[in-house]
């Protein structure tokens, strides 16, 4: 039901036209270059497709409805995966003007850097949508604001100091290390207030295009 409801939206439909194009971009770079450079693309837009798998579990999951320590445990891995999705964004710092092919180069990046905020974006939709049936508005809209901070952090920590959203798993003490180190860093509390207001504003630009595409749920389809 969830697959045939997702598939079945034109709007999801139109993404992965996005997708493909970026994919048949990357191909045409890959052939005219023989080189396999930015592959790694395909990978980030991977992840930036998490959040939204995590998303929509707040929204079809009944498990999660029913029980809070689950929508603890999702909102965990979704705050812990969403700075994924802008996080192709910084790919634009592997462009070279001095490459013949640096205007393909360029569209490809921006394809795969929209692909991910728009998913990131719907991600964020699916979240408010359901903290504000569940909170007061205020209190929604704030904590989606920390969260979006705190994916400005996570974009730093993932360009600057290469690390990875499994190593809290796999690299505990050092991450945790790390991270005490960077809040005395003034780069870190520029990203977490720059790149995290960037995050913020991108969500509540895009949101009135995209209203009513991310956020159905299993009780608003007809039967």
């Amino acid at each position: 039901m969830i697959i045939s409801t997702l598939t079945n939206n034109l709007f999801h439909k139109r993404l992965l036209l996005l997708t493909a194009l970026g994919c048949a971009l990357l191909a045409l770079r890959v052939y005219v270059t023989q080189s396999i450079d930015f592959t790694f693309l395909l990978w980030n837009l991977f992840l930036a497709l998490i959040p939204l798998f995590l998303s929509k579990q707040f929204l079809f999951n009944v498990r999660v409805n029913k029980s809070k320590g689950f929508r603890i445990l999702i909102l965990f891995f979704w705050v812990l995966f969403l700075p994924n999705s802008p996080y192709i964004i910084t790919d634009f710092v592997h462009l070279d003007d001095n490459q013949p092919t640096f205007w393909l180069d360029l569209l490809l990046f921006f394809v795969f850097a929209l692909n991910g905020l728009v998913l990131g974006v719907l991600s964020m939709m699916d979240v408010f949508s359901f903290l504000r049936k569940r909170n007061h508005p205020v209190l929604a809209n704030a904590i989606l604001l920390f969260v979006s901070l705190l994916s400005g952090y996570g974009v730093f920590l993932g360009r600057f100091l290469r690390f990875n959203s499994w190593d809290i798993v796999s690299k505990p003490l050092v991450l945790a290390h790390s991270l005490f180190n960077s809040l005395f860093l003034v780069d870190a509390w520029l990203w977490i207030f720059g790149f995290g207001s960037f995050i913020w504003v991108s969500f509540w630009a895009l949101k009135p295009f995209l209203r009513g595409h991310g956020t159905m749920t299993i009780s608003n389809q007809k039967v």
